[in-house]
C-alpha cells in the first residue's frame, strides 16, 4: 500500500473517531449518571434541613420501591422535622389504578427512614396521617427527630450474630416471627422447595401478560427508558441508564430497539426467567379486605425484612395483582391452588445475595423537596 494511501486511510479513521467522540460528549454519554443516591453530599441541604434530616431523607429515597415509581415529596418543617407526601404525578393508572403499589413504595420509604433513624442512633416520632390519594400531593405521615437513643439489635440480625456461613441460609421461621410484629393479623405463606416450581409458573404466566399487554408495555416503558438523547431524563427525570459510561455510546445503538414496545415486553419476560432460576423461595402475604394503611404497612414490613434479612435478596413480584386482560384468572387459579386467604398484597422473591454491584438510580435530597 502506498504512502499516500496510507495516509488517506488514517486521515479517514481520524475523522470518523472525531466525529464519534464528539456526538458522544454532546450527547453526554461520558457523563456520569447523576442519580446515584450513595453519592449525594450533604452541601447545598445545609440552607433548609439539618444533617440528621438529610441523612433520614437520603435513607428513605434508597428504599425499594415497585417499578422504580419513587412516588415521594418532603416537605421540611424545621431542623427536627419533616413529613412525606404522596407524589401522584408518578401513578401508574395501567398496571396500578389503585395505587396499590404506590402506596407500598410510600411504606418502604417510611421504613427505611426508621431503620436509617436506630443506625444512626437518634430517637425518632412518626405521626401517619390519614390516607387520601384525591390530590397532587397527599400528606403520608411526618417524622419527628427527638434526640439521641441507643441502637437495638433486631431479632433476625442476633439470631444470625457472630455465625460465619459459607452459603445463607434461609431462617424461616426466625423470618415469620420478626414479620408477626409489623403484620399481625395478616396471612404469611411460605413457598418452597416443590411448591416452588408451581408458583413459579404462575409467576411467569403474569409477566408474559404484562408483557403481551400493549397499554401496561407502553407505560412502563415511560420508566424503563434508555434514549440517546435524553440521558438522564424520562418523565421522572431520570434514567436507568447506569453502564458505565465508556460503554455507553456503543452500546446505545444496539439497545435502541428495545424502544418497541412487544422488544421490551419479550426482554421483561426473558430477564424474568433468568430471575426465576436464581429465587430460592417465595413468601405471599395476603389479607382480607386490605384497606390503604395496610398496604402503607406492608411496605414498611418490606423494608424491615429486607435490611434484616442476612445473605438474601428480596424482590417483590407484583405482575399478578395487576389488573390486566387474563390476569384475574391466573391469580384465582394461583389463590385456589396454594389455599390463600384474603387478597395477595405482595409476592416476595428471595435470591441468595451475590457479589455484583450496581448504581443506584433513585433521585437525589433536593430532587424530592418541596420548596
Amino acid at each position: 500500500m502506498s504512502r499516500r494511501k496510507r495516509m488517506i486511510i488514517i486521515v479517514f479513521l481520524s475523522a470518523i473517531a472525531i466525529v464519534i467522540f464528539g456526538m458522544a460528549s454532546w450527547d453526554g454519554a461520558f457523563l456520569k449518571t447523576k442519580y446515584n443516591i450513595g453519592e449525594d453530599k450533604y452541601d447545598i441541604e445545609k440552607n433548609i434541613m439539618s444533617e440528621e434530616e438529610f441523612q433520614l431523607i437520603r435513607g428513605g429515597i434508597a428504599s425499594s420501591s415497585s417499578h422504580n415509581m419513587q412516588p415521594w415529596k418532603i416537605k421540611i418543617q424545621d431542623e427536627n422535622t419533616f413529613s412525606l407526601y404522596a407524589d401522584m404525578d408518578k401513578t401508574l393508572p395501567i398496571i396500578d389504578p389503585e395505587n396499590q403499589q404506590l402506596l407500598m413504595s410510600l411504606g418502604t420509604f417510611i421504613g427505611s427512614v426508621k431503620e436509617t433513624a436506630k443506625k444512626k442512633g437518634l430517637d425518632m416520632d412518626v405521626q401517619y396521617a390519614p390516607i387520601y390519594t384525591s390530590e397532587k400531593l397527599n400528606l403520608i405521615a411526618t417524622f419527628q427527630i427527638l434526640g439521641q437513643a441507643e441502637s437495638k439489635v433486631d431479632g433476625i440480625t442476633s439470631a444470625t450474630q457472630g455465625m460465619k456461613k459459607v452459603t445463607p441460609k434461609l431462617e424461616e421461621e426466625v423470618i415469620l416471627d420478626f414479620m408477626e410484629t409489623p403484620l399481625k393479623g395478616y396471612q404469611k405463606l411460605w413457598i418452597m422447595e416443590e411448591q416452588k416450581l408451581l408458583l413459579q409458573e404462575y409467576l411467569l404466566k403474569g409477566t408474559m401478560i404484562e408483557g403481551g399487554n400493549q397499554k401496561a408495555t407502553e407505560e412502563l416503558l415511560q420508566i424503563f427508558r434508555f434514549t440517546k438523547w435524553a440521558k438522564n431524563q424520562y418523565r421522572y427525570g431520570l434514567s436507568l441508564n447506569t453502564m458505565s459510561p465508556a460503554l455507553r455510546m456503543f452500546v446505545e445503538p444496539l439497545v435502541g430497539a428495545s424502544q418497541e414496545w412487544e422488544c421490551f415486553g419479550k426482554n421483561s419476560v426473558t430477564a424474568f426467567k433468568q430471575r426465576l432460576k436464581n429465587e430460592k423461595a417465595y413468601m405471599i402475604i395476603s389479607l382480607e379486605n386490605p384497606t390503604h394503611s395496610d398496604y402503607i404497612r406492608v411496605g414498611e414490613a418490606l423494608s424491615f425484612l429486607g435490611l434484616h434479612t442476612e445473605g438474601y435478596t428480596i424482590k417483590p413480584a407484583v405482575q399478578l395483582m395487576e389488573p390486566l386482560e387474563g390476569m384475574n384468572e391466573v391469580y384465582s387459579e394461583m389463590k385456589e391452588t396454594f389455599g390463600i386467604q384474603g387478597e395477595v398484597m405482595l409476592i416476595l422473591g428471595f435470591t441468595e445475595r451475590g457479589t455484583g454491584y450496581h448504581d443506584s438510580v433513585r433521585h437525589q435530597v433536593m430532587d424530592i423537596i418541596i420548596q
